[in-house]
Order: structure tokens, then C-alpha cells, then sequence
């Protein structure tokens, strides 16, 4: 396909160009987020969009970034709670209670239980094994991705999140906002 102020000279021999972007930021058939995060580019492509179509493909991003913070997480709290007994794991589901800080309502990294396979819930502790770093980095990621998931899912306080560790699942029980 030659693209505006291409053209083809008959015997002629032509130096590579740099990849230019086709209409609609497409480079070798995947959306360049580079592209997608440059208004000058990208808002004279949705210029004649709807509102609705707008909100649409933000909620579809949106759903997405979500879906890889919440798989970023359970890795993050399958890794902290590895005990086992025999062929069942001991942990079986994190569970988060709000707190609210100032009048805003998160997931409080300070209310972190573990429920048992027993039917026991103990308070989390960080394991003793491994570097002080290397829990000091997992933990401000861990804090991270709970405030994102109380910034897009804003919790009521009293509401309890809780993680399935083996099936993924993800729930809120408790208070909901209406």
C-alpha cells in the first residue's frame, strides 16, 4: 500500500523509512499505545464519535487494565501464602475490610486475613523467608494495587473483599454503594 507522498520510481532504489502510522495508529497490526496516549493524534480519529462510543472503549480499557491488576494480585497473594498440606494449600481466600482514612473509604492493607483451609482466619503476617527488600518492593506494590482497586471500585466502608486464591475469584460482600 503506498501512503500519501510515496511513489514509485522504476528502477530506482530507495533507502528504508522509518514506520510511519497508518489512519487509526495501526503499525504492523497492533495499536501503538505511544499513539493512543497523544491527544494530537488520536482526538482528530474520535472527533466524530459519540459520547457513548467514547465512554465505551474507555470502559473496555478500563475493564482490561483491571483485569491485569486483579491477576497482578492474586500472583501477588498466591506467592505470599504458599503453605501447604498435602495436595491442598492451607490459605484458601485473602479477605480485605475498608478503612476510612479522611473521609475516603479504601481497601486497607492493615486488614489483611487469611481464611484456612481449617475454616480458621488468622491476621497476615509477611513470611520470614526472603529479603527484607525484596518484601519492602512486594509490599508497595501490593499497597499500590489496592488503592487502584478502591479508586475504580469505590468500596462503602464496612464492605469485605475477598480473593479465592485457587479459583481467582474476586467478590465484595457487606455494604454496597447504590
Amino acid at each position: 500500500m503506498n501512503l500519501p507522498g510515496d511513489t514509485i520510481d522504476v528502477g530506482t532504489t530507495r533507502t528504508p523509512t522509518p514506520a510511519r502510522y497508518a489512519p487509526g495508529g495501526i503499525t504492523f497490526a497492533r495499536l501503538d499505545p505511544v499513539f493512543l496516549a497523544d491527544e494530537e493524534h488520536v482526538l482528530p480519529l474520535v472527533k466524530d464519535w459519540t459520547r457513548e462510543e467514547l465512554y465505551a472503549v474507555a470502559a473496555l480499557f478500563s475493564r482490561e487494565a483491571g483485569r491485569r491488576d486483579d491477576a497482578e494480585l492474586l500472583a501477588l497473594l498466591r506467592e505470599w501464602n504458599p503453605t501447604w498440606e498435602g495436595s491442598e494449600p492451607d490459605a484458601v481466600k485473602a479477605e480485605f475490610v475498608t478503612d476510612s482514612n479522611g473521609g475516603s473509604v479504601r481497601w486497607a492493607v492493615e486488614s489483611y486475613y487469611i481464611h484456612r483451609a481449617d475454616g480458621s482466619v488468622d491476621e497476615f503476617e509477611f513470611p520470614e523467608e526472603g529479603s527484607v527488600d525484596e518484601f519492602a518492593e512486594q509490599d508497595q506494590r501490593f499497597t499500590e494495587l489496592l488503592a487502584t482497586r478502591s479508586g475504580v471500585d469505590l468500596p462503602v466502608h464496612g464492605a469485605h473483599l475477598f480473593v479465592d486464591l485457587k479459583t481467582g475469584e474476586i467478590t465484595v460482600e457487606g455494604p454496597h454503594v447504590l
